[in-house]
């Protein structure tokens, strides 16, 4: 029942007067379509829509977020330790030593997507690649997207897509994500940066700076232990203003470790972690932000990096 949910869930009713809006202006808004909501097993593998958009000629894999304890959500975000995810095909000419074999990423999130031993047939990624090919027509791009648990999940699936030597799979590909937790290692930047000079993968990571969640898990358990690192482009929210970074960036290195660093006030970690409170900051800066895009901001070498530092992180 709507009213329902719109007296339940005050954010849930912004958003369907948003959408409600959109509708209502736009004649075209009714060339976007929901072709596949997978539910299946929710309660021991991961959540994901997939969206087709006629007009913008965009297929987007979406993740939900974590849930209660009644799904296996909570477990995998706890399962910090380390699993070595294989190297995409495209990256393997261009990276040395033992990543052109392997990368370490956080093996809760790889698992519920790639190697979920409780999965009842094909894992999620063999079932998206499925669920995804038939829409992708000529003249479509991929994007990825999610927030917090599913940010974590729509960065590897990123990852894996934009290093497919799959015909059928354009680039770039693109990921949007909110308030994700960190994924990988070191190595793993490597090999993502990677991904981003050869122009096979834009990422855009939206977190507010308060948010205790994108400073977790800072390094690996288990008995190796490791620092994770964040990838992609940073858009940092504030009340009243952003910042753009990326780990490229000239003279943002230590900065950003500060930035990312468990220093928040997990007291609020509620009203940070929120998806309304990204949104809500995000349109504040709506002035400025539209008027940005990813290419532009790819293309920006004192974000980005010089080509001097590119072709140093190849090798």
């Amino acid at each position: 029942n709507l009213k329902e949910i719109e007296s339940e869930f005050e954010y849930v009713a912004k958003m369907i007067e948003k959408i409600q809006a959109v509708e209502n202006a736009d004649e075209s808004s009714d060339e976007l379509f929901l072709e596949t909501f997978s539910s299946i097993d929710a309660a021991t593998q991961c959540v994901y829509g997939v969206l087709k958009d006629t007009k913008n000629k965009r297929v987007t894999v979406v993740f939900r977020g974590s849930t209660d304890f009644s799904t296996r959500d909570w477990q995998t975000n706890l399962s910090a330790q380390l699993e070595g995810m294989k190297t995409p095909k495209l990256l393997k000419d261009g990276l040395e030593g033992k990543l052109k074999k392997r990368v370490l990423v956080h093996r809760g999130f790889y698992e519920y997507i790639f190697d979920n031993e409780r999965a009842k047939g094909d894992q999620r990624y063999d079932m998206i690649l499925n669920d995804i090919k038939p829409f992708v027509e000529e003249g479509y791009k991929i994007y990825v997207t999610g927030h917090s648990l599913g940010a974590a999940l729509a960065s590897l699936l990123a990852f894996k897509l934009a290093g497919s030597d799959k015909s059928w799979i354009p680039k770039p590909i693109t990921c949007i994500s909110y308030a994700s937790p960190f994924v990988g290692t070191d190595g793993f930047r490597t090999a993502f940066t990677l991904l981003e000079q050869m122009g096979h993968i834009r990422y855009l990571r939206v977190n507010n700076d308060a948010d205790t969640v994108p400073t977790v898990p800072p390094f690996s358990l288990g008995w190796k232990k490791r620092l994770y690192k964040h990838v992609g482009i940073n858009l940092r929210l504030y009340d009243d203003s952003f910042i753009l970074s990326h780990p490229n960036s000239n003279g943002w290195g230590f900065v950003n470790a500060v930035r990312n660093s468990v220093l928040k006030p997990v007291w609020s970690v509620l009203t940070y972690h929120s998806l309304q409170t990204h949104e809500d900051r995000m349109d504040a800066q709506k002035e400025r932000l539209q008027h940005m895009n990813l290419d532009d901001l790819y293309a920006n070498e004192e974000l980005f990096g010089t080509p001097e530092t590119k072709t140093s992180l190849c090798g």
